[in-house]
């Protein structure tokens, strides 16, 4: 377990280029090569063991139906080639902090994933289609229909990419029908729900999807949350 720094500094000596590193079958070693003298006021001390300059992309992500806000994300590539421990790190981004996350390097994924907080810059909005809104009776059934339109405002002087998620329910009863009628171009997980779209916004752009889908149920049922 660790607690560390993420920054994009200039190149400085310190006891990282001190640092030599023995990896065994089990674990890794670091010997630090520069004597520290640490008083003993039980106060916290930091040491820089190692220094890496990472490949990194940046990208944002939503979930409206549970939060309106767009977070961004660094995407750390080849990073299963350094000595990474888990743990919480303070992030900086562009000097100045953006608070904390954790470094999560107890993953099989090719790419590692550090949350660097909200953007007010992305103005994002999900809202019902009322003329698509409705309920009728069929028979012995009831068919709810839903729609939602999320427009994604980009307020950037550059262009965004957002991987932007919804869901459709799910039902686990034979007498629960979930229709998807129109996906909005996403890509759709039929056993997850999952509607997943990957969009490149340009900057003062805003971009709009849709997505509509019906529930057909037993009248006697009540179905909430749609």
């Amino acid at each position: 377990y660790a607690t560390a720094d993420i920054e994009i500094e200039e190149e400085s000596r310190s006891s990282a280029n001190f640092t030599s590193v023995t990896n065994s079958t089990v674990n890794a070693e670091f010997a630090i090569a520069l004597p520290y003298s640490i008083t003993s006021d039980g106060q916290a001390n930091t040491v820089e063991i190692q220094k890496y300059e990472l490949p990194v992309s940046y990208e944002y992500f939503a979930i409206p139906k549970l939060d309106k806000d767009a977070f961004l994300l660094a995407r750390i590539s080849g990073w299963g080639e350094y000595n990474l421990l888990p743990g919480d790190v303070n992030v900086y981004f562009e000097g100045t902090s953006v608070g904390t996350s954790y470094l999560n390097t107890e993953t099989t994924n090719d790419t590692l994933d550090i949350s660097m907080g909200r953007d007010n810059s992305i103005i994002i909005t999900r809202k019902k289609i009322k003329d698509f809104n409705k309920t009728t009776t069929l028979g012995a059934n009831k068919k709810s229909q839903r729609g939602y339109e999320i427009s994604i405002r980009n307020n950037k002087a550059n262009l965004i990419t957002l991987t932007l998620l919804d869901q459709l329910p799910l039902s686990k009863t034979k007498d629960i029908e979930i229709s998807l009628y129109e996906d909005g171009g996403a890509n759709h997980n039929k056993i997850t729900g999952e509607l997943k779209w990957n969009l490149d916004i340009k900057p003062a752009e805003t971009s709009k999807i849709s997505y509509k889908y019906s529930v057909k149920y037993p009248k006697d049922k009540t179905i909430r949350n749609l």
